[in-house]
């Protein structure tokens, strides 16, 4: 016992017990004896060491140490002090059963299975549809850091939940120019990326039990946040014309992703667009528009975006991971007049805000014209990938079998397979071998007929990415 502060502590007295303090210690110095925290043969404090420690009498502990040196528990060795009696065998510990988490925390760990293909579990490589984080401009944008914090504890304070006006002026400046989308800066609220803003919409639009429409195959991430918090989902096929309206049910919102549509990389056309407007004011319905990598668009004449169609039903939803870095957290909603204030107290609510010198430093990049240059430079980038990626598809993927679809925006294409082909088991046979694609059937919600890969063009150089993509190829086709 000596050194055991342990065994100690389970000793001390419940001085607000009614029970006595002799039998008390006798419980409790069995208790410990039986359950092992004192093994046999462990030597005991002196009787009188034990007293002062436990702000006990001497007179108590020794005649709670003789009454177990009767039962068996303890020895006495005359000049050597009192044991625990070698020959005494502690207790099994008892096994009780193990708590359950409470039902929520079942919920969500019932989601997992849904994103294990995202962040680094999804693996990295040539072919994942990430930045190439060696193109983030990180001197300019230290130096721009720098100043945002020596400007004063201004941007350590406590601030507008929304954002910093700074950052909401520019953001509203840059959607203008960039995504025709007419705003001004008290609609944009500033988020920590795109699941936080699917969160607080989910919070603003919908209670438990309402209906949403959503892309089937879609976004598991936004998936799981709508079944998390008990939303009834209306999955409905997408084509290659985007989500096949018509066939929607009633519902209180829409969540799509016209743009660049993930997975399927397809780009809405108009006539669906209008489509989905007119349903959203036949339902009295909100169209929640994700446009997470609009900012790259190979085609010649890119489609306006829903809210510069309709800007009392469209709640847009930019975000800055797939143009500057995902570990910035950094993203925007643009919400109709009438949801401001409402949307203005869900972020309260939420988070108080977000990092407000990250704030300011996105405010100058914007302001100050990098954020232009730099998405400039990464379309150029972008396209000369996505020709290697195209041009080695087309080379060696049998063409029997498989189809390309997409590769005129954002970050990554469809390869589609036959219906009947076991995509998931394939994307484990390619994760061995280093190369990381995320199966289509995997975003499936209601739909079995979709089967193929998400190959990505922005994360690495070129001639890394053709080569990734032959090496796929020999591997998918044999």
């Amino acid at each position: 016992m000596r050194g055991n502060s342990d065994a100690l502590d389970g000793l001390f007295p419940d001085r607000e017990s009614n029970e006595p303090l002799r039998h008390q210690l006798v419980r409790k110095l069995r208790e410990s004896i039986e359950q092992g925290v004192l093994p046999p043969s462990t030597r005991l404090l002196p009787s009188r060491e034990l007293a002062v420690r436990l702000g006990l009498s001497r007179t108590t502990v020794t005649s709670a140490l003789e009454q177990l040196i009767s039962e068996g528990y303890l020895e006495s060795a005359a000049g050597s002090g009192t044991f625990v009696a070698a020959t005494f065998v502690p207790k099994p510990p008892s096994r009780k059963p193990e708590a359950q988490p409470p039902p929520n925390a079942r919920a969500l760990l019932a989601l997992d299975s849904l994103l294990r293909w995202y962040g680094d579990a999804g693996g990295r490589g040539p072919l994942r549809a990430v930045p190439d984080l060696s193109q983030f401009p990180q001197a300019l944008w230290a130096r721009i850091t720098r100043r945002a914090l020596a400007a004063g504890a201004e941007h350590l304070s406590y601030g507008s939940a929304s954002g910093v006006p700074q950052l909401r002026e520019a953001i509203a400046h840059h959607v203008r120019q960039f995504r025709g989308v007419p705003t001004n800066a008290s609609q944009v609220i500033v988020v920590e990326g795109t699941q936080t803003a699917q969160r607080l919409i989910i919070d603003v639009l919908l209670r438990e039990g309402d209906a949403v429409v959503i892309e089937d195959p879609g976004y598991n991430m936004l998936r799981a946040s709508l079944i998390a918090r008990r939303i009834r989902l209306e999955p409905v096929a997408v084509d290659f014309e985007g989500v096949q309206i018509a066939d929607a049910p009633a519902a209180l919102a829409a969540f799509v992703t016209p743009s660049h549509q993930y997975p399927l990389a397809t780009i809405m056309s108009m006539a669906r667009r209008r489509e989905l407007l007119d349903w959203a004011h036949a339902n009295d319905a909100y169209i929640v528009e994700d446009d997470y990598d609009g900012e790259f668009s190979f085609a010649s004449k890119p489609l306006p975006t829903l809210q510069s169609l309709d800007r009392s039903r469209v709640i847009y939803v930019g975000s800055f991971s797939k143009s500057l870095a995902p570990g910035l957290r950094l993203g925007y909603l643009v919400v109709p007049p009438r949801l401001v204030e409402a949307f203005e107290l869900a972020r309260l609510l939420a988070t108080f805000g977000g990092t407000r010198f990250v704030q300011a430093t996105l405010a100058e990049f914007l302001v100050e014209g990098h954020f232009a240059r730099h998405v400039r430079r990464l379309t150029r980038s972008h396209d000369e990938r996505r020709r290697a990626l195209l041009e080695t598809l087309a080379r060696h993927l049998p063409p029997d079998r498989f189809r390309v679809q997409g590769g005129k925006a954002g970050l990554h294409l469809a390869v589609i397979a036959p219906a009947d082909f076991d995509d998931v088991a394939m994307s484990e046979r390619l994760r061995e071998h280093g190369i990381f694609t995320e199966p289509l059937s995997y975003c499936c919600v209601a739909r079995t007929d979709c089967r193929g890969f998400i190959v990505g063009y922005s994360a690495a150089p070129p001639n890394e990415i053709a080569e990734a993509a032959r090496r796929f190829c020999a591997i998918v086709g044999s």
